[in-house]
Formats: C-alpha cells, structure tokens, sequence
C-alpha cells in the first residue's frame, strides 16, 4: 500500500492546526481572567484615588470648623445616607449592606443624630464582625 503524497503531509496538518487551536484558546483564556479583575482593578483605584486625595488636599476631611456631624450634613433620608456611603466609603458600605436590617436601622438613626462618620464606620465594621 503506497501512501500518496497528501497522506504524508496530514500530520503536519494537524500539528499546525492544533498550535493554532492552542494559541486562540490561550488568547481567549487570558482575556477571560483580564475582563473578571477588571471590576476588581477599578475598585481598587477608586479606593486608593480616595486615599491620596485626602492626605494630599484634605480632600477626605471634613472643612475647617467642622467635625463631620449633622450640622455640616446635607438632610436626607436613609437612601440618601446610603448612596452617600457608597459613594464616599466603598468598603465600609459593602459591609454595611450586609448586616441586619436592625443594625442598618440603627447605623442611620445615628447618622441622623449627628455621629461622625468615622465613628459610624468604626460601628459598621464592629457590627459586622460580631453580629
């Protein structure tokens, strides 16, 4: 039985075929794992752009005179307590929004009675720890 010409050539077909096989699948593995750390990577930099703004301008501070309690706070209700939370503190608020409705509850009615914010976030951070 001769083997035609064709024949000879086919498992260099195929070797080539699967470097290419290889490559597109190692090209769409690795962006997979870059598109899932990229949420990860933003948060990141929001959180660390956060922290260089307040100790290089005071930007994290509150203004002179004031100590971060009611009367420099704009009046709102809980979903605004909330989205200021977000917004401003990342980290304290992904805590928040997992305690118990009891202790949200709460965390606002301090809010509302004038707690400093760093004394709130201490507060979310215990409440979270030690249901």
């Amino acid at each position: 039985m001769c083997k035609s010409a064709g024949d000879m050539n086919r498992p260099a077909r195929m070797t080539g075929r699967l470097q290419v096989a290889y490559l597109v699948m190692l090209l769409i593995g690795t962006g997979v794992v870059v598109a899932s750390d990229d949420d990860y990577l933003k948060l990141l930099d929001e959180e660390v752009t956060k922290v260089d703004g307040a100790g290089a301008d005071g930007g994290g501070n509150p203004s002179p005179g004031t100590d971060g309690t009611a009367s420099d706070r704009p009046p709102g209700n809980r979903q605004q307590f909330e989205d200021r939370l977000r917004d401003q503190h990342v980290g304290t608020y992904s805590f928040y929004r997992r305690l118990p409705e009891r202790s949200r509850q709460e965390i606002f009615l301090d809010y509302q009675a004038g707690v400093p914010m760093d004394q709130l976030r201490d507060k979310v951070v215990e409440r979270f720890l030690h249901p």
